[in-house]
């Protein structure tokens, strides 16, 4: 190999391990780096007083609150369920997951037929959802259970004596939806439970936008679907799925 042939290829080699390095981890690092920017900028913008915008900014306050009297809820199914739950209501695109004491049932999310339920050895402390189509249970034993989604078959098991449990008990809190979970929001909306409704309220006036009463005490609510647009809250012994919806 003459000394030509022998440049033209130790840049070859070079060139291709920058490609490998770029794409698998330059290129991970690079995005992670926009994310983080990304995500600092819309704090930042959302964390605006909005008395300290300057005037020649001529914001349509008008038009905000046109656009948050376009907001409602409504009640689109219930079911009564022949258990209490004691975590709020899970979801992912398909499925609704409802744990009690020591079960997890799982539904579908639109028509609320029931697709398995599998029991664990103690009271449930901890549910989360992870990749690979898979979710995590821990029981207050430190029994950590990998299982399945779509048929709850048990992938494995570990146990934990050290593991830090959460509550098995979820208070109500309010909830802000904003435009990055549903994009036909102009600005950002707090979703208030109370004992036996819900409101609506622009977070910036606390006036309350709308407001959906429940015939019996509201238990749990989930976190926001933005896929369906929709909150599954359970109250008294009945599930419910409830739309936000735009006029």
């Amino acid at each position: 190999m003459n000394k030509k042939h022998y440049i033209t290829a130790i840049v070859i080699v070079i060139t291709i391990a920058l490609s490998i390095y770029y794409v698998f981890f330059r290129e991970n690092e690079i995005e992670d780096r926009l994310h983080k920017s990304r995500y600092i900028l819309q704090e930042r913008i959302r964390n605006i007083e909005l008395d300290r915008f300057p005037a020649r900014l001529q914001l349509d306050f008008d038009r905000l609150r046109r656009d948050l009297a376009t907001i409602e809820i409504s009640k689109i199914w219930s079911a009564e369920l022949d258990f209490d739950l004691t975590h709020p209501p899970y979801f992912d695109l398909k499925n609704l997951y409802l744990v009690t004491v020591d079960k997890v049932a799982v539904y579908d999310k639109n028509t609320l037929e029931r697709i398995w339920i599998v029991q664990a050895d103690h009271p449930i402390a901890n549910f989360t959802l992870i990749d690979g189509n898979n979710l995590l249970i821990v029981d207050n034993s430190g029994q950590i259970y990998s299982l399945n989604r779509n048929t709850g078959e048990q992938n494995w098991t570990s146990i934990h004596q050290n593991h830090l449990y959460e509550s098995i008990y979820s208070p109500l809190k309010p909830m802000q939806i904003t435009n990055n979970e549903d994009k036909r929001l102009i600005t950002s909306i707090i979703i208030i439970p109370l004992k036996d409704e819900m409101q609506i309220k622009d977070p910036i006036s606390g006036e309350v936008l709308y407001t959906l009463d429940f015939d019996e005490d509201i238990y749990h609510i989930s976190e926001y679907d933005p896929i369906d647009n929709a909150i599954y809250v359970s109250y008294g012994n009945k599930i419910g799925k409830i739309i936000l919806e735009k006029k």
